[in-house]
């Protein structure tokens, strides 16, 4: 990894953009970390948890270098007490991802019959919302290039409106599944309804802490 401060140069927009890579990471794990335990492979899934646990360790450690680096007077023209919220609701994104890992990598449970394909479905929905602010986030750079000024602000405000739909799509899928959950209740058993509802609940926590971080970054761009 290159030094922090290398990292920084004139702007924490560097660092924060490498931050949402590696939180963005641990989601897309959860893709095959859900096959397997829908497959009822416990042994991939608890290779899998162990791979998303080491990311949330690297985004933890660079979110840890960002605040302890961080000037305590940014010539920028952004806040940096914003610029620490935005950072911890970010960090968020991978904190979640982790913890639907270590719930999945915590009792062997059953999968609803019939529901495999709406559960990934869902999966693969909360990592395409990740991944439209880890697109984003990547301009970022470019966003203090220009002051926060232009029509890159425009297209940036664009996004962030589209993220809050995403994450609101996201919300009304976990809400149908968790639903769906109770046709099964005399086949899974209460404890696995439970735990279920439990797994879609975090999961779906992913894309609310992705809707935060950017919509974070919206109150930035409004301050200006």
């Amino acid at each position: 990894m290159r030094p922090i401060l290398a990292l920084f140069g004139k702007s924490p927009f560097g660092p924060l953009a490498e931050h949402t890579e590696r939180a963005h990471q641990t989601v897309q794990l959860l893709r095959p970390l859900f096959e397997a335990f829908l497959d009822g492979d416990w042994a991939k899934t608890d290779e899998i948890y162990q791979r998303i646990s080491k990311l949330e360790h690297k985004a933890d450690v660079l979110k840890n270098e960002i605040r302890d680096h961080l000037p305590k007077s940014l010539f920028l023209p952004v806040d940096r007490g914003d610029v620490l919220l935005f950072l911890k609701e970010q960090d968020g994104i991978a904190d979640r991802a982790e913890d639907v890992a270590v719930l999945l990598n915590m009792r062997q449970t059953p999968a609803p019959s019939g529901m495999r394909s709406g559960i990934l479905e869902f999966v693969d929905y909360i990592i395409a919302t990740s991944a439209a602010w880890y697109a984003s986030s990547r301009d970022l750079t470019t966003l203090q290039e220009a002051s926060f000024t232009g029509p890159e602000v425009d297209k940036m405000m664009d996004r962030v409106r589209e993220i809050s739909d995403m994450e609101w799509e996201a919300d009304k899928k976990q809400a149908a599944l968790s639903r769906g959950l109770f046709e099964h209740e005399e086949e899974l058993g209460a404890v696995s309804i439970f735990f279920w509802m439990n797994i879609f609940r975090v999961l779906g926590a992913v894309a609310n802490h992705v809707e935060n971080t950017a919509d974070l970054l919206r109150l930035m761009l409004a301050r200006r």
